[in-house]
């Protein structure tokens, strides 16, 4: 029997024409084309050459090449893929279909990917150590909550452009690309980027023309926010005005033993309503059934406490000479002096009290005024104690001016107004206040005046003969024009006494004690424990770098290693070098946020600079990047545990429409029905309760509610009340933040007392009610309805507000770290997603994604 080869054998030089037509065809046109166009072309290409061969003997080779043709089409039309045939999005602005889609999606992620990769190429090796992409040059819209909403916006945009008449010229694009790679992009490093995408340089121009053509529209059609000043006392009330209130919480959760089991059609109706909406979309609390993009995250870790374990000890001698080598910088002791005449705030505090109280004395007789100026050291009176001669009458001539309007309050006035001076006069009013001298002033005067001639007699002998032009000629003009100058003597007498009393001087440097040492050696142990880490980090991410080469680049005569491979090696790798292994299961960015097994969702990329920009956070990198950009190993540092993370996203799922067959979405849809159900049922018995208590009227709100239970039943659980900490609406925090110059962040203030409280429930209190009045509130979720009574309220009164207007006309509300910029921009945010939704809205857009899920799914299966 013949081979059927032996056909092929014989006509070898006339298939090899057809073949080598088919080749050249194949690299040069197929490679330009679409893969969901080759099917009918392949069909063409290779159908028709045979129908040809077979008719060529009976002389209709042209004939049957024609047939050939039409049936290798129809047999490649049947075999091209379906996803043209359903639209997931329409509108009056038109529809797109599932390929199209797929297109957007796949030109959004190879613009990405040029802007990535072409700012690298632009870069030396050394700008490379420490780069990152511009994000600002990457494509895609801000505050879009989804892929879809963001390719639909692409579309509409697109749209409003070509109404504008809006042309994006090769020039443009050029330019843009010159602009974030600081025009450092050489041709050769141009055609390699695009080599390495696969796509080509004209196809790389048409993808970023539609991409800026879609963003220039957006810059032009975008709202821009202007605030007003009284947005901005808005602002400032929401973190100024404070309350404290008496809460009784009434859990939803509770009620829902009085609703029953939904019905077959009541869960389909509930599904069919909700499944292609977000938890929460429709507002706080508000049901969903979409899910929404999950990761799964594969990782290796360097723990501090284990990593510490594996750091040698430090000796006496390395903390020694850590010591002696920063002991000039670190543990030099800066001196204060004690000296009271030297620049304090309190020295020249103390002339300008007296002022005001003696101003009024040399109004008296001039000779009465001669006579005080010698009696400056009125302490005589209180002979024990010489130190109390020199600070005496200062301290005084105060409680006798004050004593002559009101006597009785000299005592509590003179406390009150000298607490502003130095600790030492304080001291000395308050035992002359409690001796009320006020009466035997004139014996003091006498007796101030001659104590202080005896002793001052000599040294003014001594000093006249020999300064008598300057000092005689001084001490006329002191004593009758100022007399509230001679105080300023006195520090100098006390100077010397003080300095007897003075403390040793310090030590050039701090000793080296036992407190100083263990300071040392906790710092030169962290030090190397930090170094450590790094250390095993950095070679676990080359270890993992190996890998991913292996997976997402894989030699020709190699197979790719399964997850499964994969898993086992980076457990290996764990294992030998004294890292932490983990794998998640698939999760929400929010489930992340709140975990507390996997630190990732407060994990950042490491910076070696604290004070450059803000790094980017793990969720953003992980649901921030391509869905299909898996193995690709990144850094990441826990600031709150001080760990160091390798990591790669090893699984990732965009917002995908639930099956209403699975069992934990039946669960989920029967969980929701009874919430929605239960919910007016906690509302009612809130304003049931809430007239109780506006019934008692000043009673507290326990002594109202007692006996009461959260139902109303008596079987129900018994209700509690709870008194809040003062708190406002708004507070500013900077948790988490490595950047010190970051902006603090406004977010709600946290109540002890209340399970997440939300805008909705501040409003409530600080908005609709005043100190005194009872309201209901929920909390952010609508799980919990809160009975609340404000106690107290700063301010509370007109008069308080119009102070606090005052203290806000007078504050800077634009300096670098002010709260309200901040919350100036969420203002931005939220009118540019209300501009989205009305885009929508305008070009009535309609939803349906959940055809294509099923349509992936099956394919998967």
């Amino acid at each position: 029997m013949a081979s059927p080869l032996e056909l092929f054998r014989k006509n070898q030089k006339v298939l090899m024409v057809p073949l080598t037509i088919l080749a050249m065809f194949a690299f040069i046109v197929l490679g330009q084309m679409n893969a969901d166009q080759v099917p009918p072309i392949l069909g063409m290409l290779f159908v028709g050459p045979l129908f040809w061969f077979l008719g060529k003997d009976r002389g209709k080779g042209k004939e049957f090449a024609v047939v050939g043709v039409v049936v290798g089409f129809l047999l490649g039309y049947m075999y091209m893929p379906r996803m043209g045939t359903a639209n997931v999005v329409t509108s009056t602005a038109g529809e797109i279909d599932q390929q199209q889609y797929q297109i957007m999606l796949q030109n959004r992620q190879i613009a990405n990917q040029f802007v990535a990769q072409s700012y690298f190429a632009s870069l030396t090796e050394e700008e490379m150590q420490s780069a990152r992409v511009p994000q600002g040059a990457l494509f895609g819209f801000p505050f879009v909550q989804s892929t879809e909403d963001d390719m639909i916006l692409e579309f509409l945009l697109r749209k409003e452009a070509d109404q504008m008449q809006l042309v994006v010229s090769d020039d443009a694009v050029s330019n843009y690309i010159s602009r974030y790679t600081n025009n450092k992009l050489s041709q050769d490093a141009f055609k390699r980027v695009c080599q390495q995408l696969g796509v080509t340089q004209g196809r790389i121009y048409e993808i970023l023309r539609d991409q800026l053509k879609a963003r220039l529209a957006f810059q032009l059609k975008s709202p821009e926010v202007s605030l007003t000043p009284d947005q901005y006392w808005n602002f400032y009330q929401k973190f100024n005005v404070r309350e404290e209130l008496e809460v009784a919480a009434l859990p939803v959760e509770d009620f829902k033993k009085e609703i029953a089991e939904p019905t077959e059609a009541e869960m389909k109706a509930f599904y069919e309503n909700y499944k292609a909406v977000m938890p929460n979309e429709k507002g706080p609390g508000a049901p969903g059934l979409l899910q929404p993009p999950k990761v799964k995250v594969e990782y290796l870790l360097a723990d501090y406490e284990e990593t510490e374990k594996q750091v040698k000890a430090v000796t006496e001698e390395e903390i020694k000479a850590f010591y002696e080598e920063n002991k000039e910088t670190l543990y030099k002791n800066n001196p204060i002096p004690n000296d009271p005449n030297m620049n304090f705030p309190g020295a020249p505090v103390a002339p300008q009290g007296d002022q005001p109280v003696e101003a009024p004395k040399p109004a008296a007789p001039k000779p009465a005024a001669e006579e005080k100026a010698p009696a400056k050291p009125e302490a005589p009176k209180a002979d024990p104690a010489e130190k109390t001669k020199t600070p005496a009458p200062k301290a005084e001539e105060k409680p006798k001016t004050e004593a002559k309007p009101e006597a009785e309050k000299a005592k509590t006035e003179s406390k009150d107004k000298t607490s502003a001076l130095d600790s030492n006069q304080t001291t000395f009013v308050a035992l002359l206040d409690e001796k009320q001298p006020a009466k035997p002033e004139p014996a003091k005067k006498e007796s101030a005046a001659k104590e202080p001639e005896k002793k001052e007699s000599a040294p003014a002998a001594d000093t006249k003969p020999a300064d008598k032009p300057a000092k005689p000629a001084a001490k006329p003009e002191s004593k009758p024009a100022q007399p509230a100058e001679k105080p300023a003597d006195k520090p100098a007498d006390s100077q010397p006494e003080s300095a007897t009393t003075a403390a040793p001087p310090l030590e050039p440097y701090r000793p080296l004690n036992d407190e100083l040492k263990s300071e040392i050696r906790d710092q030169l142990l962290r030090e190397r424990t930090l170094e450590l880490m790094q250390q095993k980090i950095n070679a676990a991410a080359t270890f993992m770098n190996d890998l991913s080469y292996k997976i997402n680049s894989p030699a020709t005569d190699e197979n790719p290693p399964t997850p499964k491979e994969i898993t086992e090696q980076l457990k290996s790798y764990a294992a030998k070098n004294k890292l932490v292994y983990n794998i998640t299961p698939m999760m929400t960015a929010r489930e992340l946020m709140e975990s507390e097994k996997y630190p990732l969702g407060t994990a950042r990329e490491p910076t070696l600079n604290e004070f450059t920009a803000q790094p980017r956070t793990v969720l953003e990198q992980l649901f921030g990047t391509p869905m299909d950009q898996l193995y690709t190993t990144f850094e990441a540092e826990d600031s709150f545990s001080s760990a160091l993370i390798s990591y790669w996203k090893v699984a990732h799922t965009d917002t995908m429409v639930p099956k209403f067959d699975d069992p934990e979405i039946k669960q989920e849809i029967i969980a929701q029905i009874k919430t929605e159900k239960a919910r007016p049922l906690a509302q009612k018995r809130a304003e049931e309760l809430k007239a109780l208590i506006t019934k008692a009227k000043d009673e507290d709100m326990q002594t109202a509610l007692k006996g009461q239970t959260i139902t109303g039943k008596k079987e129900g659980s018994e209700l509690l009340t709870q008194t809040t900490e003062s708190f406002s609406w708004m507070r500013t925090s900077t948790a988490g933040a490595s950047n010190p110059f970051a902006f603090p962040r406004p977010e709600l203030s946290t109540i002890s007392a209340i399970d997440g409280a939300g805008n909705d429930f501040m409003e409530q209190v600080f908005d609709n009610m005043q100190e005194g009045d009872v309201g209901v509130a929920l909390n952010a979720d609508k799980s919990i309805c809160y009975v609340v009574k404000v106690i107290n309220r700063i301010p509370s009164t007109p008069g308080g507000q119009t102070a606090m207007y005052q203290e806000f006309l007078k504050t800077d509300l634009f300096f670098f770290f002010s709260p309200y910029l901040p919350m100036a921009q969420q203002e931005q945010v939220q009118t540019i997603q209300n501009w989205g939704k009305d885009l929508l809205a305008k070009y009535n857009v309609q939803k349906h994604f959940e055809t294509m899920d099923q349509e992936v799914e099956v394919v998967q299966e």
